[in-house]
C-alpha cells in the first residue's frame, strides 16, 4: 500500500486552526499506513477507524462554521462531502467482518479522505479566501481612486469613485449635477497629460 502524504503548508486553508486539526489528520493517516503494512489485530483497526471518526465528526463541525463564516459558495455541497464520509465511516465500523475487509475499507477511505477531499476540495477554501481578501483590497483602492467630472457650473469639479466612472465611461450611465442640471463629462486632461 503506498504511503499518504505529510501535511505541507501548500494544504493550509487560511485557518490556523483548520490547519491545524488537517495536521492531526494528516498525522492519523501516517500512523493508519504504517498499521496497514504490517499485521494488525481488529480491535487496532476499529481503535484506529474509532480515533478518526470522533476526530472528523469534531473537525467537520468546525470547518463548516469556518466555511459559513467568510461565505464559502460551496457550504452545502461540502456539508455533503462530510455527511457521505461520516456515513461511510460509521458503516465501516459497523460492517466489516474481517481483519483485512476492516484494512482495505479504512485505506480506502483514508485515502479518499486525504488526496480527494483535503488536498482537492479543502483547497478550495483557501482559494476563495484568497480571492476574497484580493478582492477587498481592489474595492478599496477602486473606491480611493477618484475621478474628476465637470458639470455647465464654473469653476466645479466633481469627484467620482471608481464605480461610478466605470459606469459612466463604460457603461453609458448619465449621471448629472444636483446643482446646474447638466451631465457630468469626465475631465479627462490628466489622461491626456500622463
Amino acid at each position: 500500500m503506498e504511503v499518504f502524504p505529510a501535511w505541507d503548508e501548500k494544504y493550509s486553508v487560511g485557518n490556523t486552526d483548520i490547519d491545524s486539526q488537517h495536521q492531526t489528520l494528516f498525522a492519523l493517516a501516517e500512523k493508519t499506513a504504517k498499521l496497514l503494512n504490517r499485521h494488525i489485530y481488529k480491535t487496532e483497526v476499529k481503535e484506529l477507524l474509532s480515533d478518526f471518526f470522533n476526530y472528523m465528526q469534531t473537525h467537520f463541525k468546525d470547518e463548516e462554521e469556518y466555511m459559513e463564516s467568510i461565505n464559502y459558495p460551496y457550504l452545502v455541497e461540502h456539508k455533503a462531502m462530510h455527511k457521505k464520509i461520516i456515513k461511510d465511516m460509521s458503516c465501516l465500523i459497523n460492517d466489516c467482518s474481517t481483519t483485512n475487509d476492516l484494512k482495505e475499507k479504512l485505506y480506502e477511505i483514508v485515502s479518499v479522505w486525504l488526496l480527494e477531499h483535503i488536498v482537492k476540495h479543502d483547497m478550495r477554501i483557501n482559494k476563495f479566501k484568497e480571492n476574497q481578501e484580493e478582492k477587498k483590497i481592489i474595492e478599496k483602492i477602486e473606491k480611493d481612486e477618484q475621478y474628476d467630472y465637470v458639470c455647465g457650473c464654473k469653476d466645479m469639479i466633481h469627484k467620482l469613485d471608481y464605480g461610478l466612472h466605470i459606469k459612466i465611461k463604460y457603461l453609458n450611465i448619465a449621471y448629472k449635477c444636483k446643482k446646474c442640471s447638466k451631465e457630468l463629462v469626465f475631465n479627462d486632461l490628466e489622461e491626456k497629460t500622463e
